[in-house]
């Protein structure tokens, strides 16, 4: 079982960032040959898709909360779920946009060379879509969470 760490910023806003999480991988052959381009061509995407694996896989995931303070383990899982419900509707907007783009970067596909394109576009597809379907699914309450105080 993985460990994630999510960190909650002090303030009166709590701002929830995950700050240690998995590798990104896939079996997929289409998937993994898109994660060897990006990682040549943008290695800078990969941490954001990482993310994006993780929502996706995130009941399978023991989660770590840091930087509660005197929040009880029934208001961190308030804070998350607000979290995750602007994650999952952002998601949709994001396969929405992708899946308008997706024909005219398959037309780009075509030409010789590395496709950054196409295959930067299908990555990110793929694991929003992974991530927007999961979010759907999870329930807070499910999640195995634990708060680290500092």
């Amino acid at each position: 079982m993985n460990k994630v760490v999510i960190t909650l910023a002090p303030g009166n806003k709590k701002r929830i960032e995950i700050s240690d999480y998995p590798e990104l991988t896939s079996s997929h052959k289409l998937v993994s040959k898109s994660i060897a381009v990006l990682k040549q061509y943008a290695p800078g995407i990969m941490r954001y898709l990482s993310k994006q694996r993780l929502l996706g896989h995130l009941t399978a995931c023991r989660v770590e909360v840091r930087g509660a303070g005197e929040l009880s383990l029934s208001e961190v899982r308030v804070l998350l779920a607000g979290w995750m419900r602007r994650k999952r509707t952002r998601r949709l907007f994001y396969v929405i946009l992708e899946l308008l783009l997706m024909p005219f970067t398959a037309l780009v596909a075509l030409l010789p060379g590395p496709n950054i394109v196409f295959y930067g576009l299908f990555v990110v597809f793929y694991f929003h879509a992974k991530a927007f379907l999961s979010l759907n699914r999870i329930k807070v309450e499910e999640l195995d969470i634990s708060l680290v105080k500092d």
